[in-house]
């Protein structure tokens, strides 16, 4: 079961974009030393120089003494000296009279058509959707531009800066006169970049416990080389480096669906950002309707989280199902290394330098074959057998060696971190090995757990990075399915619509091959069409996605129907910023002092009436140095703390830190009175286990540890029993416990 748990709003890329002022570029702006200083664009037909002596380069490709800097195709030329032509031949004469009439075409073309007025009042983005950075631009009819960089880390905090480090960049500048390349290209340049890269003398200060670094624009540098691609572009004319970052954004096959912003220089993309701009579609289709009268219908959780999609609305967090962390190595993941568990046929089969490479390992008791094929053919390496044996490096802190040795030496080793009933671990090529019998094909996968058959049904992960709370849905049903998904309660920009799923064999990395899970979708927000999890084990309740390296659980429809510690709530806001809240006890909470514009406040008055009648009036004061402020219905929650049937009180105290760790006050229902539980505060993110009858928290303990604590309530104390540090092992690919 899990508390409340209040998110932190994304409130990183308001505050930048409110920082983002528009300023007048200069011709060419040129950044030395943390600073910046202008350059003029008109040359006035002379060469330019400068004091240094060094070399200048000039759009028309000649040099002069100077530094090197970019000049606009609009600047004035240095003069040359001009030569006497030769007298042209007819023929020649005719086909140079064709080109100027075609050159002046196209002039006539380019003068009547103004390609920026058509980009006027769209923000364009570059981002790849993954973390939390976008470089946003918008350009105005005369080819200006402004825009702003981010790139928000929660991770990165330090002495003054719990909220995190925010690398940001301010700018405007000016594209070159376009060119036209052909009907739906033209082509310009970035004639000018002007930016800031100090304030105060610094390039950074930290700002409401944030730390802001200025730094370069991403995506944009002084003379890149742009093309505007207009819709319509037939997919066939965009290159690889194009479609690199608009694989989420343009179906396969299709023509171009929008006008882009294509850097030749650096194969950057700008792409409409409809998210930026307020216009994404995200519209909604009514709720499901359940048939009346059933006898056994399904928890109100699961039929929450059935209707996600349809609704475009994430079940509350605290609702959903626990999500394991981290991979499914064991947490002693040598111990099952042994000859007996590695008895039998495993077969490793990956690509490499475009050629298919298959790994056949045989053992049988203490004798051990290995075969190595090449596209099919037999290879000189790894081909042979012997005697196996295992060396134990665990004092080393290394997984074991695996040797097949004979009589002229050492056959083959492979350091084996784990075996499974049907798999093993070669930590030395990062992959699995899978037990094949001789009789399967080749063409059947590797991970044979990984069916459409074993994934059916609804699905949900979460995970979180520094732009929030992922919260992941995934039905599927047949060979249809939807995928929903918010982060930190905002509608994804990419993982939102309904299709057709399949399963295919895509390669993952260069040597490694993984089963994806891809949803074509036909519905939900224009930003991607296809959606795919890689997907290398199914445990029944739970599959493993790889690329995200996190679990996603199976939610039944019986979920949360048993599990009375759980309260599923229902509430009513008042006009004054009050809450009626109905769980199993009956609470108004009232906000007593000044609120803020959002309803949110930090001191609360509380009344409460239990099951027995009981009525109790309750003082709560949230911390003041909070990250975040909860409005009235997030106050207060309810849970079986000590487990005797009663539903006891949890009060929101405040998130801490850059982890964004949950402190809740606790009051225990007595029956007759609700008594404070002290010590409960101590308790970070507590999450109460109807199994052990323990309440369980956890809490970062640097970059690569956390802790867990574990408390049980005696009368009417928090006691803890037990606390465990847990450190990430790179050998093992896991959080490992070091006490």
């Amino acid at each position: 079961m899990k508390l409340h748990k209040i998110v932190i709003a994304a409130f990183a890329l308001t505050l930048a974009l409110s920082a983002c002022a528009e300023q007048t570029a200069p011709a060419v702006t040129e950044t030395t030393g943390g600073s910046h200083r202008e350059i003029p664009a008109d040359n006035s037909g002379e060469k330019a120089e400068s004091a240094a002596g060094e070399e200048i380069t000039t759009s028309s490709g000649k040099t002069a003494s100077g530094k090197i800097v970019t000049v606009g195709k609009d600047t004035a030329k240095a003069e040359t000296p001009e030569t006497e032509a030769e007298p042209a031949e007819p023929a020649e004469a005719a086909e140079a009279a064709e080109a100027e009439a075609g050159t002046e075409a196209v002039s006539e073309t380019a003068e009547a058509y103004n390609v920026f007025a058509d980009m006027d009042g769209i923000i364009f983005g570059f981002m790849s959707g993954v973390g939390a950075w976008e470089t946003t631009l918008e350009v105005a009819p005369d080819g200006s531009f402004k825009g702003l960089f981010y790139d928000m880390n929660m991770g990165e905090t330090g002495e003054g800066y719990d909220n995190g480090t925010l690398y940001e960049c301010s700018f405007t500048g000016r594209f070159s006169e376009p060119e036209q390349k052909d009907d739906l290209t033209w082509t310009t340049e970035v004639a000018a970049l002007d930016f800031e890269t100090e304030k105060e003398g610094s390039d950074r200060y930290i700002e409401d416990g944030m730390l802001h670094i200025l730094t370069d624009p991403y995506g944009l540098s002084l003379g890149d080389s742009i093309e505007i691609l207009l819709p319509g572009t037939p997919y066939k004319d965009l290159t690889e480096g194009f479609l690199s970052w608009m694989i989420w954004q343009i179906e396969e096959g299709k023509d171009l669906p929008e006008i882009a912003i294509y850097n030749t220089t650096n194969e950057y993309v700008f792409y409409p950002d409809h998210y930026a701009m307020g216009d994404a579609d995200t519209s909604s289709v009514p709720d499901t309707e359940t048939e009346s009268g059933q006898k056994d219908l399904p928890s109100s959780i699961y039929e929450s989280a059935l209707n996600a999609y349809a609704n475009q609305q994430m079940p509350d967090y605290f609702m959903m199902p626990y999500v394991p962390i981290g991979t499914f190595t064991p947490e002693k993941p040598y111990e099952s290394v042994t000859e007996a568990n590695l008895q039998g046929r495993w077969v490793n089969r990956y690509k490499e330098g475009g050629a298919e490479i298959e790994e056949i390992l045989t053992v049988n008791g203490d004798h051990g074959k290995i075969e190595c094929y090449r596209d099919g053919e037999p290879t000189y390496a790894w081909n042979g057998e012997g005697t196996i044996s295992i060396e134990d490096r665990s004092d080393r802190n290394v997984c074991p060696a695996f040797r097949i040795t004979n009589e002229e030496g050492n056959v083959c080793t492979i350091y084996i971190r784990w075996v499974k009933d049907n798999a093993f671990y070669d930590g030395g090529f990062l992959n699995q090995w899978k037990r094949e019998s001789p009789a399967d094909p080749a063409d059947t996968y590797l991970y044979d757990t990984v069916t459409l058959d074993n994934l059916q049904g609804l699905w949900y992960s979460e995970y979180e990075d520094g732009a929030g709370i992922y919260m992941t849905l995934l039905n599927i049903d047949g060979d249809e399915g939807w995928i929903f998904e918010t982060v930190d309660g905002r509608i994804s920009s990419t993982w939102n619509g309904e299709g057709k799923v399949s399963l295919v064999m895509q390669d993952f990395m260069d040597d490694i091959r993984y089963p994806e899970l891809l949803l074509d979708k036909k519905d939900g927000t224009k930003r991607s069409n296809i959606a795919g999890i890689y997907i290398t084990d199914v445990e029944g309740d739970r599959f493993y996605d790889a690329g995200f390296k996190r679990w996603y659980v199976k939610i039944t429809p019986d979920y949360g129907k048993d599990l009375e510690y759980l309260w599923e709530p229902g509430y009513e806001v008042h006009e004054d910023g009050s809450a009626w809240i109905d769980g199993k006890n009956s609470i108004l909470v009232i906000p007593d002092g000044e609120m803020n514009d959002d309803g949110s406040c930090l001191n609360w008055t509380i009344r409460v009436t239990n099951d027995d009648g009981t009525e109790e009036t309750i003082s709560h004061e949230v911390f003041g140095d909070t990250i975040y402020t909860p409005q009235s219905y997030e106050v207060v929650s309810e849970a079986d703390v000590n487990f005797d049937d009663r539903m006891d009180l949890l009060l929101y105290c405040g998130t801490m830190g850059a982890a964004g760790v949950q402190i809740y006050d606790c009051y225990l229902n007595q029956g007759d009175r609700f008594v404070r539980c002290e010590g409960f505060t101590d308790i970070p993110d507590p999450d109460p286990d109807a199994v052990s009858r323990q309440i369980i928290g956890h809490a970062r303990d640097g970059a690569n540890a956390y802790v867990e604590v574990y408390y049980t309530i005696r009368g009417t104390s928090a006691v803890l029993i037990d606390e465990i540090r847990y450190e990430y092992d790179e050998e093992a690919g896991d959080y490992i416990p070091k006490n």
